[in-house]
């Protein structure tokens, strides 16, 4: 008898921080700090996926505008994410997207053509699954 495969639903954060892709960079950052979180979905009006931002985005505007554009939004700073992955996909193959995409993290949703986020899947998620 072969054992179960480990999937995304076992391992992913169910509960998703999201911000508005037309909210300010400074209320990205306020969210972040207050969800001890290192990376934070970017959502339309309608609460779909429409990018991601990390920490190294916030520091790569500061960094260039010397820390004094306060302007920007979260869309003007967020990457185009239209990666996500399904709870029901095994946690390796996870692990395969990640590696092959330099990501440390994926958005989960229900379907490729449902892009609400239902959960957040780490490379620290998984390698927990190893331990």
């Amino acid at each position: 008898m072969s054992e179960e495969p480990v999937l995304v639903d076992d391992l992913m954060v169910k509960k998703v921080i999201t911000i508005r892709a037309d909210r300010s960079v400074a209320e990205v950052i306020k969210s972040m700090v207050s969800n001890d979180i290192s990376g934070i979905v970017v959502v339309d009006f309608a609460g779909d996926m429409v990018g991601m931002i990390s920490a190294i985005d916030v520091f790569k505007v500061f960094n260039e505008s010397n820390g004094t554009d306060k302007d920007f939004l979260a869309e003007d700073i967020m990457t185009p994410y239209t990666m996500d992955i399904q709870p029901e996909t095994p946690a390796e193959d996870a692990a395969k997207i990640m590696l092959e995409n330099g990501i440390h993290r994926l958005v989960v949703t229900m379907s490729p053509s449902k892009k609400k986020p239902v959960g957040i899947i780490s490379s620290t998620d998984i390698l927990r699954a190893f331990e």
